[in-house]
């Protein structure tokens, strides 16, 4: 039997806050109702207040397979409401996320006449496995009614409310609650054999 020969290779320090990533956060996280990040204040859709701060959107690139089976990346936006803030805690540092119901982006979002309609109501099973996003990765919107017994909202863009390079809990308006066990979370498993390119885009052919 050959003796395998070994070599030795260098390996780049790692980044110490990439490393705690890939361990995995505490199973125990903290919940608030509230959260400034990116210069807004965001606050979970079950609290009672004036002020409508729970809509989010994030852009993101997607895979997407077009009709000749060839890959391209398509930039897609989605819309939704925010349903619990958490803090997780990954030992040497802590990282707040978003729980949100997102709406369908096959039949929940639509442009009518320049604007930008979500359902907020039909179809928000789509996301079930994947409702998490990084609180720093949210854009604020706010959400009109179209009509008092429609499903669908008109999307607005919020404005800026001098929150500038905060990044904080506004702790005189959100108390936190008890320690939240994650594994409670009704979040289903991940299949791995699951595609996650999208197969009902046509997309453009250069």
């Amino acid at each position: 039997m050959n003796r395998l020969n070994y070599k030795r290779v260098q390996i780049p320090r790692v980044r110490e806050r990439l490393r705690w990533l890939a361990q995995g956060p505490r199973h125990i996280a903290t919940s608030f109702d509230g959260y400034i990040i990116n210069g807004k204040r965001f606050h979970t859709l079950d609290i009672e207040k004036a002020t409508q701060n729970f809509g989010v959107h994030l852009e993101a690139e997607t895979p997407c397979k077009l009709r000749d089976e060839r890959q391209v990346i398509e930039k897609y936006s989605y819309y939704g409401v925010i349903r619990k803030i958490l803090m997780l805690d990954f030992r040497y540092f802590v990282e707040p996320v978003f729980l949100c119901d997102w709406a369908n982006v096959s039949f929940g979002i639509r442009k009518e006449d320049g604007f930008i309609l979500v359902n907020l109501h039909d179809g928000l099973w789509q996301f079930k496995n994947d409702p998490f996003i990084l609180a720093s990765q949210a854009k604020q919107v706010f959400y009109s009614k179209e009509s008092p017994t429609s499903h669908w909202y008109v999307v607005l863009k919020a404005p800026s409310r001098g929150f500038h390079d905060l990044e904080a809990f506004d702790e005189s308006m959100y108390a936190s609650h008890s320690p939240l066990d994650m594994s409670s979370i009704d979040v289903c498993n991940v299949d791995v054999d699951e595609s996650h390119v999208r197969e009902d885009c046509e997309g453009v052919l250069v």
